[in-house]
């Protein structure tokens, strides 16, 4: 069973694009450590996946300082007016990286922004396996740089708390596998979490309403879900093992039932009860109150 999305150009991509160079960095970039939550499960779902793409480093706990920086978002006019000129798949990408200079001094609101109007969100969102769209997604260096922000993950969660979905959700859709590495990889809060757990439950009642009904998990309404379960499975200590066993397999098959990724397939009823467990853990994480 696959996805019925149209996302021909990119189907066979399999290249890795280039790491942005930051060998000039400006002087004011100073970075220090950070603390952050400690889940439950601590090893990041991601971790394998990060180490097979050249050692990628998700949401690390050094991170710059991003308190004085006021640049302007990316506006992708170099690729608006040059995309037709491309010869390859790797050009094409390439013409949506912003240059270093300009990324650097953005401020992270206008970076989280820049992330969320990438020309191929629907890359990140379009692909069978999500781990596939992760892949894709940390190609584009706005995203890498936003990784490396002291307020990078809370920028993503405002950002995700303004929007509301239409029948065209790339671009949510996007913000939430972003959030779904922040979660990951513990870059959000005690409260910051709570927060987003009430925002999924929002994201999912917006989309019964956009869509007229519940809509199948082909559609927007597996990202929250997919979120969810990040959520649930890194911080819910009341789950059981089979629950945790569950979340991970609901994440593996991309939140789609009868449908095999890895060895894996869940059944609707899988479905259904991976649902339930992601709803009350996300309840009982919107009630958290920090200490």
């Amino acid at each position: 069973m696959t996805l019925k999305l149209n996302f021909m150009l990119f189907a066979a991509i399999t290249v890795m694009m280039t790491a942005c160079d930051k060998n000039d960095e400006p002087l004011n970039r100073t970075q220090f450590e950070i603390e952050r939550e400690t889940p439950v499960r601590a090893t990041p779902l991601l971790a394998s996946y990060a180490q097979q793409h050249d050692g990628l480093t998700m949401w690390p706990s050094t991170v710059v300082d991003d308190s004085g920086l006021t640049g302007e978002a990316g506006d992708y006019s170099y690729w608006q007016e040059h995309k037709n000129e491309a010869q390859t798949t790797e050009e094409l990408m390439a013409m949506c990286d912003i240059p270093e200079d300009k990324l650097q001094a953005m401020s992270t609101t206008n970076l989280a922004r820049t992330c969320y109007n990438h020309p191929y969100a629907f890359v990140y969102t379009a692909q069978n396996i999500i781990y596939q769209g992760f892949f894709f997604m940390t190609q584009a260096n706005c995203y890498r740089e936003l990784m490396q922000r002291k307020t990078g993950a809370l920028e993503l969660l405002n950002l995700y708390c303004k929007q509301e979905y239409t029948t065209i959700g790339f671009g949510l859709n996007a913000l939430s596998l972003f959030l779904m590495t922040a979660v990951d990889y513990n870059a959000l809060n005690q409260e910051q979490l709570a927060r987003l757990s009430a925002e999924i439950f929002n994201k999912i009642d917006n989309i019964i309403d956009v869509e007229g009904s519940t809509p199948g998990f082909y559609s927007n309404l597996r990202f929250p879900y997919l979120l969810g379960a990040f959520v649930a499975y890194h911080y819910d200590a009341s789950l059981s093992d089979d629950d945790v066993t569950l979340l991970k397999n609901f994440i593996i098959v991309t939140g789609v039932s009868q449908y095999k990724v890895n060895g894996v397939t869940l059944t609707n009823e899988d479905i259904s009860h991976a649902t339930m467990i992601i709803s009350q853990s996300l309840e009982r994480m919107e009630q958290m109150s920090i200490s």
